[in-house]
């Protein structure tokens, strides 16, 4: 029965896992063109509020929406399959990146280049997922007013600090305005357990490391990769290149466990595959036990995907039933109205910093109008554009 009643969605999760390129504006995009437009399996308006409300949370925006979906749809069990087969594909293609950097030498993988035309690719993703979601989110002064606003401060200050102090204050503005929302009756339907769960697993783990760390590497780092990621994936906000810095600290600055451009050369690649940036943890987490073997390289990235997507779960689970309850108020419809557009203000910056960052000349805007201008057309999906991309760079 479960099979029969669910199988389209499943197809539809799918079929996403492998053709989700760009991030979670870009996601969105996807989702709001297949789950909501083809499909209705959630309304747009349903969606937006929902992905606003994963993105006011610690955690991977794109992965808590669409698991989302699937918990409104078929509770728990359909929540967890979606997951899996949304994190699958990613985390065994960066989990193949460290089979590869064992047996090939680095200076040669590294050299190939096939990177190159993706970053400006990438760049066009963001541009066309702005364009897509301003046409639905920017209907109203309020919704200019808050993007110029993430726009200038995402840009002047870029911090981790930056987009949670963005949102609050664009929830505060999109509640200056008159219109016709009904009062709703507040409340407050909460599952303390799972809240329990996420405090209590972090505080275990941590206490487990200290514990077991006099016993050596073999015991001691796959506890320490646990409870690294599990406060990764519970202190990031607002996407996955947050996941950069958070990274260096840890690794390359304080246990050099690697260089800088090992976790760049992961980034980069990341950003050509499809599904959650998130993924880039089976690669990084892996890559920090590859003193141990290829086998505990392996035993680190699952651990590390398993950590760094753990908490972001158990805050959406805990809190999506009051959710339900919450986006019916007037003062949350308005609040995730703002925070939407808010999130285009900051992917607009983004684009800006990344091309900047990237030098781009006149190829890379020719490439960046040129995947914008493919994107429009919506014919060709976009994982013919990231090979088309990477393939050049091979050839050329």
């Amino acid at each position: 029965m479960f099979w029969r009643v669910h199988i389209d969605f499943i197809l539809d999760i799918i079929r996403l896992s492998f053709t989700a390129f760009g991030g979670p504006q870009a996601h969105l995009t996807l989702m709001l063109e297949r789950m909501s437009r083809k499909k209705q399996y959630i309304t747009e308006n349903e969606l937006l509020e929902l992905s606003a409300f994963c993105g006011i949370l610690p955690g991977p925006t794109s992965t808590q929406t669409i698991t989302g979906i699937a918990y409104k749809r078929g509770k728990l069990p359909l929540a967890a399959l979606t997951l899996f087969i949304w994190v699958l594909p990613a985390t065994l293609a960066m989990l193949a990146l460290l089979v590869i950097l064992s047996f090939v030498d680095k200076g040669l993988f590294i050299r190939m280049n096939l990177m190159e035309y993706v970053q400006p690719m990438a760049i066009g993703f963001m541009l066309y997922s702005a364009f897509k979601m301003g046409k639905v989110v920017l209907t109203y002064i309020n919704a200019w007013i808050i993007l110029f606003f993430a726009i200038v401060i995402s840009t002047l200050i870029p911090s981790v600090f930056t987009f949670p102090a963005i949102v609050l204050i664009a929830a505060l503005i999109a509640n200056f305005r008159k219109d016709n929302l009904v009062p709703y009756k507040f409340q407050l339907p909460l599952r303390w357990r799972n809240i329990f769960l996420f405090f209590g697993i972090f505080i275990a783990t941590a206490i487990l490391g200290k514990v077991l760390r006099p016993l050596g590497n073999n015991v001691y780092r796959p506890f320490v990769l646990f409870e690294n990621f599990y406060r990764f994936g519970s202190m990031v906000f607002g996407g996955g290149h947050l996941l950069y810095p958070l990274m260096y600290e840890q690794f390359v600055a304080h246990k050099h466990y690697l260089t800088a451009s090992e976790i760049l050369t992961g980034y980069g690649i990341q950003q050509a595959l499809p599904g959650p940036v998130f993924s880039i943890a089976a690669y990084s987490g892996g890559l920090t036990m590859r003193d141990l073997g290829l086998r505990y390289e392996i035993l680190g990235g699952a651990i590390s995907t398993f950590a760094i997507f753990l908490p972001g779960t158990l805050l959406l689970f805990f809190l999506f039933p009051f959710w339900e309850h919450l986006r019916k108020y007037p003062f949350i419809k308005r609040s995730l109205m703002g925070i939407n557009a808010a999130a285009i203000g900051m992917l607009l910056s983004t684009t800006f910093i990344s091309f900047k960052n990237m030098e781009g000349g006149i190829l890379d805007i020719f490439i960046i109008i040129s995947t914008f201008i493919l994107l429009s057309i919506e014919k060709i999906p976009g994982a013919f554009i990231v090979l088309a991309a990477i393939l050049a760079a091979w050839i050329w």
